[in-house]
């Protein structure tokens, strides 16, 4: 005779079935499992919590930022340190305040020679063409331009003589003209002077040339025309050289005297004079 056993159906052992005390059975299983789980739970027992891990991992996050911080702070003060460093136009260690301008003094009648203009010869240079009177003496900067009477322009260069005449003809440009004191065709170990020349019968010429191999500063020039009258011409010497210059001017003909056959040359000598009126250069033009 076979008895009933305790099965999957009544894990408490008691025998009861499901159709006894079904219900009172299940609910006693779920106590059951549920005290078995909650003993499990309290054999395992869970681990420390990794505080000091956590500590240094908020120190390195805080000296992070602080170091974010740090560096940014200074960027911002270096930045306009660089951009001064850099700029073309940035003040130099010797620039100092302009000191505001002095008043001008009065002028007395003890100094009558504080309000008389200053000499052409030490005006400021300008790059504009000026036409100086007839027998100055012009010093000039390189490059600085000075016209003629007919509209002919001269400058000086350290290498010599440039010029350029008005139009020869209508829609006719001109061209520039040179001459060097360097390049060795003149021999300027001792004085001499050179001599060009441009213009109509009707209207006159302008005749220049350089004088060089000189030893003092010019200060005038005397140009012999072709009938014996004599031209006070102007001097032009570059500032801070006197060793030699450019002389010009203009010299008057008459029309019948230009055409005729006999005419050669409108000057016949050209003479240069230093601040004692003595002769430093000099040069016969006749045929």
């Amino acid at each position: 005779m076979n008895h009933p056993t305790a099965g999957i159906d009544d894990p408490t052992g008691t025998g009861a079935g499901a159709d006894g005390d079904g219900d009172d059975a299940a609910a006693e299983t779920g106590r059951r499992l549920r005290e078995v789980f909650a003993e499990a739970a309290y054999d395992i027992a869970p681990p420390p919590l990794p505080l000091e891990a956590i500590r240094r991992d908020g120190r390195r996050r805080l000296l992070r930022r602080r170091a974010a911080a740090l560096s940014t702070g200074c960027g911002l003060l270096l930045l306009p340190l660089l951009v001064l460093a850099f700029r073309p136009d940035g003040p130099a260690e010797s620039v100092r305040p302009m000191a505001p301008p002095a008043s001008a003094p009065a002028a007395t009648r003890s100094s009558p020679a504080s309000s008389s203009p200053a000499p052409s010869s030490t005006a400021p240079s300008s790059t504009a063409p000026s036409e100086p009177p007839a027998g100055q003496v012009r010093v000039l900067a390189p490059g600085e331009r000075v016209t003629a009477e007919d509209g002919s322009e001269f400058w000086l260069t350290r290498e010599g003589k440039h010029w350029v005449t008005p139009e020869p003809e209508p829609g006719v440009t001109p061209m520039e003209e040179f001459r060097s004191v360097v390049d060795g065709n003149l021999d300027t170990s001792e004085p001499g002077i050179s001599l060009q020349g441009s213009g109509t019968a009707a209207g006159g010429y302008i005749v220049s040339g350089l004088f060089y191999g000189v030893r003092t500063a010019a200060t005038r020039v005397e140009i012999r025309a072709y009938d014996g009258t004599a031209i006070n011409g102007t001097v032009l010497r570059l500032r801070g050289n006197t060793s030699w210059g450019v002389w010009y001017g203009r010299v008057k003909v008459p029309e019948e005297t230009a055409r005729s056959l006999d005419f050669e040359d409108p000057v016949h000598k050209v003479t240069v004079y230093d601040g004692d009126d003595k002769v430093i250069a000099e040069m016969d033009f006749r045929s």
